[in-house]
């Protein structure tokens, strides 16, 4: 299995007022995480006219994190690829503790005809690579 391990930096502003790291950010965190991982493939906003969009988030919730200056790590791979399509997998952790397991569906869109279209192939060559056997 491929995976990319990416520091999730937290934010005083994530605590709510139980004193821990809001459902909400965990969001951000994830964004931040997926980023990273398209940055890695050498995705750029205008890469091949193609924009990647968040059509679908799943989040499992499995332990509460208060804010604390060091970065916890989010583990980020890909579980499924398709032609236009792909899925994000990510584990957010501390250490050894799990705090979140998540999924995003991506699909790619032809910014010209804002269609579905393919996968650019040196991304999709990236994304191969980084595939959760």
């Amino acid at each position: 299995m491929g995976v990319l391990t990416v520091p999730i930096h937290l934010r005083w502003r994530d605590m709510d007022s139980f004193g821990h790291i809001n459902n909400v950010a965990y969001l951000g965190y994830l964004e931040d995480a997926r980023i990273a991982l398209l940055a890695d493939g050498g995705y750029s906003p205008d890469f091949a006219g193609m924009a990647h969009m968040v059509v679908r988030h799943e989040i499992d919730y499995l332990h509460q994190l208060a804010f604390r200056p060091a970065p916890v790590e989010a583990d980020i791979w890909i579980e499924k690829l398709g032609q236009s399509t792909y899925e994000i997998g990510y584990l957010i952790r501390d250490g050894d503790i799990k705090i979140l397991r998540g999924k995003t569906v991506m699909v790619c869109m032809n910014m010209e005809s804002n269609l579905p279209g393919r996968i650019p192939a040196e991304l999709r060559a990236k994304f191969e690579d980084l595939m959760n056997a």
